[in-house]
């Protein structure tokens, strides 16, 4: 039976370690976790993106995967999923911000898990279908999203 979580596919000596490209979104940023393994639920590879729910994104969170808020900015500054990036839709940056992803290396198949306001809100979607775009192909999107009342972390 193997100790190690990633099935010798990881690097032992960098499990746990933070920081990986700290600079390149900001200070939220700082706290991007470094991705060794993340098991994701399948996706049908022709699907851009796959909904899943608030206990799914749960897992995933635990588990190491990027979590970007699609809310505008001053909606996450208000609260936020914690380590979550802040790629705003409607913002005029939301293109560089993604562009920065792959500028720092961020591989296209990186567990990615969007999220808005639940409910009838589209912008982790317009987010999904920017990052799907970009090449990146693992997206996930949090259908409950940060709705008020869902406990604020990351502040």
């Amino acid at each position: 039976m193997e100790k190690d979580s990633c099935r010798g596919r990881c690097n032992s000596r960098l499990r746990g370690v933070r920081g990986a490209g700290a600079n390149f979104l900001g200070p939220e940023a700082r706290r991007l976790p470094w991705i060794l393994h993340v098991e994701a639920p399948p996706k049908d590879p022709s699907l851009l993106y796959l909904e899943i729910t608030g206990e799914v994104a749960l897992r995933l969170h635990r588990t190491g995967a990027i979590f970007i808020d699609a809310r505008r900015s001053s909606a996450y500054e208000q609260g936020h999923i914690e380590n979550a990036l802040s790629i705003p839709i409607w913002e005029h940056d939301a293109d560089d911000r993604i562009s920065a992803l792959l500028a720092k290396g961020i591989k296209p198949d990186t567990v990615f898990v969007a999220y808005c306001s639940g409910g009838n809100c589209e912008d982790a979607g317009m987010l999904a279908m920017k990052l799907a775009h970009a090449g990146f192909f693992n997206i996930y999107i949090d259908k409950d999203g940060f709705p008020p009342g869902k406990a604020k972390v990351g502040q």
